[in-house]
């Protein structure tokens, strides 16, 4: 019988087998399952993993297969048995037995080793008691050992694909992780023929522009040609609403996640589709928090990070480190430890930040202005600048001044910037065939619902004037569309800003409202159907909550976030303020949140509560209680930016409604400030 076990094809086939466990184990299952479990913390999306994974665990598992068949007999049973129980630790490993070390993130804080000797014991223990068992098969079994080990290994290959469908399938909105990348490349080409320029400015409410023009009367002569509108409508009230709106005419509404909506408001037939049907070369340079992935086909600056060798070597390395140190034991993490920064280190040196007008500005004199190619008909550009967003750091002259400057030399020098731009156009004959656009993602007056709008058409250069006709920045995707085509009805609002001139005076427009703090983050909708468009003269007829107004109950080990997605504020019940889509701010001398749980398992041992703080504006003490018990007592400082706040919370503060009341108290706070901006949190079993 033990002639026949050790046969070339019965080697073959447990050789097979044990090489299946180990590398479906470390290679297939462990990066797979690390990513659609903790996919926040990374840049790329699932599918972007599958090609390093497939071509690695495909290699691995030739090989071992072929080492562990080929091998003399008696070494043949020796490492079958070796690679077995090292599989079989693997599994127990990255499945039962790891602990958070601290933070419960690598967020590239050192973990203090020495103070989990009590744990390194046990976790060693566990391994040598893997290591052990096959051996112990081997010895007590003679017959039948290598059926038990190979039922065992397909059996637990069996659970873990099933595990990891289920995975797939709770997390399946998450997987299409948006990897793409806005680029600054062709930012100053344009085409020898046909050019549109858009400039979108923060927050240029209309007043501000008014202010600046009554200073600077000589606007007007510069802008020979621009009409200026006076009753214009913003699509949104913030960037996160507005610049989605006014590119793909598709609105936030809450109802699902904010990068899900930006996933499918690209997908849509927009009109990117149909200016890249006419044949015209269109970039938008923005952040990338405004943009699909279905983008990375239709706009010509966003490149996607995960379809490139270097990108897929970059994925592939630190997930297999991550994985490794998910998997080994204890006392050989050490040497798998590394920060999830690393994950971010793959980007191209041309990422275009919105937040760099002067460098914007800087950059074009640097290139010598604009340049022009034939290598397309027509060229649409936007441009997404900081304009008039705080902090204020332009000066008049275009310059970066970073002890602050103020709102009126922040408008003044991004008027003077994009003057020195039109002048460039002027002297190389290009002004007069071109249309351009001054604009901005929202006002900042009121409900921020007036920004400036100057367009001039082509081959128009008449003088300056104004007008008072019923426009929305909804028209915007109209608009571009109609530089390329007569046939532009169905795209947006299907009126261009010039169609506008001549539509009636009662026309009905929109009006979304990013507005509510804590729980109550919500989207109103207002119409009207005035020539006046103040405040007052907007109706609401809807407000679209957060989550459709749940609270859902909170999975321990899930991360939320206070970003975009907003998934964590729906436990926000004081003290937070509105997210505007890169953090939530804490303002005023208490925060509550109330976490209500999904389940409490019997064995739970105390919880460990992580929040991610993005920035400390207050260097103050904090005192946070779970249930009316102290959990945290510090002061508010660079260590917590760096490391975040981390905490324990006793399991017998849970009552019977299984609810955690978490209070922020900051005692030496007098009066209402922020104090410290969040990202994310998780709550964990250790």
């Amino acid at each position: 019988m033990e002639d026949k076990h050790l046969s070339l094809k019965h080697r073959f086939a447990f050789g097979g087998v044990t090489a299946a466990f180990f590398t479906f184990t470390l290679l297939v299952y462990g990066p797979l399952s690390l990513y659609v479990t903790g996919n926040d913390e990374m840049w790329f999306s699932f599918r972007s993993l599958l090609s390093p994974v497939i071509l690695v665990s495909a290699i691995g598992f030739v090989v071992m297969t072929l080492v562990l068949s080929l091998v003399p007999k008696g070494i043949h049973k020796l490492l079958c048995c070796l690679v077995f129980g090292i599989s079989l630790g693997l599994y127990i490993q990255c499945g039962f037995f790891n602990i958070s070390y601290g933070s419960g993130v690598l967020d590239g804080s050192q973990i203090a080793w020495k103070d989990y000797t009590t744990y390194g014991a046990i976790d060693s223990a566990m391994w040598a008691a893997c290591l052990a068992l096959p051996f112990a098969l081997y010895m007590v079994f003679k017959r039948s050992w290598r059926h038990i080990l190979m039922t065992a290994a397909i059996f637990i290959i069996l659970m873990q694909i099933g595990g990891l469908a289920v995975n797939l399938y709770q997390n399946q909105n998450s997987l299409n992780k948006l990897s793409h990348e806005v680029t600054t490349d062709g930012i100053y080409e344009l085409s020898e023929q046909d050019n549109t320029i858009v400039f979108v400015l923060g927050s240029m409410d209309k007043s501000y522009y008014e202010d600046y023009k009554e200073s600077h009367p000589e606007v007007k002569e510069a802008l020979k040609g621009f009409t200026e509108y006076d009753n214009v409508l913003a699509a949104g009230s913030d960037a996160l609403v507005s610049v989605p709106a006014m590119l793909t005419g598709e609105v936030y509404k809450k109802d699902v996640k904010y990068t899900e909506y930006i996933n499918r408001a690209w997908s849509t037939y927009n009109v990117f589709d149909l200016l890249q049907k006419n044949g015209c070369d269109a970039r938008v340079y923005s952040d990338d928090k405004y943009f699909g992935n279905a983008a990375v086909r239709k706009v010509g600056n966003i490149a996607d990070r995960a379809q490139d060798d270097a990108a897929y070597w970059t994925i592939g390395n630190t997930m297999y480190r991550y994985t490794m140190y998910n998997a080994v034991p204890h006392y050989l993490k050490q040497l798998f430890w590394m920060s999830l920064n690393d994950y971010s280190s793959f980007k191209s040196n041309s990422t275009y930040n919105p937040d760099n007008d002067d460098k914007f500005f800087s950059e074009f004199d640097e290139q010598g202005g604009f340049t022009y190619t034939d290598s397309y008909d027509a060229a649409v550009r936007v441009y997404n600048l900081k304009g008039a967003e705080k902090p204020y750091r332009l000066t008049s002259t275009g310059e970066k001044n970073t002890d602050g400057t103020s709102l009126q030399e922040q408008v003044a020098g991004d008027f003077y910037c994009i003057l020195r731009m039109i002048d460039d156009l002027k002297e190389n004959g290009r002004y007069q065939s071109a249309r351009i656009i001054i604009t901005a993602d929202c006002g900042d007056t009121e409900y921020s619902q007036l920004p400036v709008l100057l367009y001039k058409d082509k081959n128009d250069t008449a003088q300056y004037r104004t007008s008072d006709a019923p426009v929305s920045l909804f028209d915007l995707p109209a608009t571009l569309a109609s530089t390329v085509t007569n046939d532009y009805k169905t795209i947006g609002t299907g009126k261009s800003f010039n169609d506008d001139e001549r539509s009636a005076w009662n026309r009905r427009r929109f009006f979304y409202r990013s507005t509510g703090s804590n729980a109550e983050s919500r989207i109103e909708e207002y119409k009207t159907n005035s020539p006046q468009i103040a405040a007052d003269e907007l109706k609401l007829i809807n407000s679209y909550y957060l989550n459709g107004g749940r609270i859902d109950n909170y999975i321990l080990g899930t991360e939320l976030t206070f970003t975009e997605d907003e998934t964590a504020v729906m436990y926000c019940k004081e003290g937070f303020g509105h997210t505007n889509g890169w953090r939530t701010i804490i303002n005023g001398t208490q925060a509550v949140m109330e976490i209500p749980l999904e389940d409490v398992p019997d064995n739970l041992e105390d919880l460990h509560a992580y929040f991610h703080v993005l920035n400390v504006y207050e260097q103050t003490p904090c005192v946070i209680t779970a249930n009316g018990e102290e959990v945290y007592a510090g002061t508010l400082s660079s260590d917590v930016r760096q490391n975040g706040l981390n905490f324990l919370i006793p399991t017998e503060v849970i009552g019977r409604d299984k609810t955690i009341r978490l209070t922020f108290t900051f005692p030496e706070l007098t009066e209402s400030t922020d104090v410290m901006a969040l990202m994310s949190f998780k709550i964990y079993n250790q």
